[in-house]
């Protein structure tokens, strides 16, 4: 081969190597800008923080307890509340949920400026519902739900995973709360006598299985519906504009896919840190 040709080959491969970061960067950061704004849209680091964060879990789970255990689970509950703080980690977790959003999301387009401005006014009609106390709450719900239904605002809804991610939240919290009664009741040796992998195992067997009870699953459908219900009377609140934006944008290629990312990951994320809460507290107990 002349000299010449081979020149030009290792020219134009190096010119190739040299531009191949500038080609790739506006992909990722496309990929990246729409995760960061579904994860808004749907509200999943308030939501993560909510639910997981100091304090939370052993609260949520002390919500799920029955009568009879609230008594005597005072010691379990301090003892989730320390194995918890231990275990969740609400930053890495968000982050490690938009990286495999981003993933299923290569190849679509940024958010429009249109687009971020409806996920940013969303996004502030949550944050001041959740600061309303609770005749706030009543008052907005009520005036919002009583519109008239909207084609448009009932399909974005239905492209949306706030039922799904409140149903791993709820799936957490009656595990949690299970084990918190179980070691209020006595029963810590069923857990503690178990090897890790066994009960990982048992854990991941729980989570497959999903609920099954006749009361708590009754509850979880109550708490899927009220999180739609909320969610609707929000985008109720939304101007058509804002509305219409979004539905588009959640009707690309990529919206489905991404979907699947962000509701499979939250429940990865938060089934891992579960699992490791319960067998934290588990090897701990009953030394808190």
């Amino acid at each position: 081969m002349p000299a010449s040709s081979v020149a030009s080959r290792r020219f134009f491969r190096a010119l190739f190597l040299l531009l191949l970061p500038l080609l790739i960067a506006p992909a990722v950061a496309s990929a990246q800008d729409r995760a960061q704004a579904l994860l808004e849209l749907e509200g999943v680091q308030a939501r993560y923080h909510a639910a997981y964060a100091p304090g939370a879990v052993s609260r949520d789970a002390h919500q799920l307890l029955e009568p009879a255990d609230e008594a005597v689970a005072g010691k379990a509950l301090q003892a989730l509340d320390a194995a918890a703080a231990r275990s969740f980690d609400v930053a890495a977790s968000v982050a490690a949920i938009q990286q495999e959003v981003a993933a299923a999301g290569k190849g679509g387009a940024a958010p429009g400026a249109q687009v971020q401005a409806a996920v940013a006014r969303f996004s502030k009609l949550r944050a001041d519902y959740a600061a309303m106390d609770d005749a706030g709450k009543q008052a907005f719900f009520n005036r919002e739900r009583a519109k008239p239904a909207d084609p448009a605002r009932t399909e974005l809804l239905e492209r949306m995973a706030v039922a799904d991610l409140r149903e791993v939240d709820f799936s957490s919290q009656l595990l949690l709360s299970s084990v918190v009664k179980q070691l209020a009741r006595g029963n810590a040796g069923q857990f503690t006598s178990l090897p890790d992998r066994t009960l990982d195992m048992a854990v991941d067997t729980l989570w497959s299985r999903g609920i099954t009870s006749p009361r708590p699953r009754n509850l979880l459908t109550v708490a899927r519906e009220f999180e739609r219900q909320v969610t609707q009377a929000l985008l109720a609140a939304l101007p058509d504009a804002d509305v219409a934006a979004l539905l588009a944008w959640r009707n690309d290629p990529q919206a489905a896919a991404e979907r699947e990312a962000l509701v499979g990951s939250y429940r990865a994320e938060v089934k891992g840190s579960g699992a490791v809460a319960i067998r934290t507290l588990v090897r701990s107990w009953p030394r808190f």
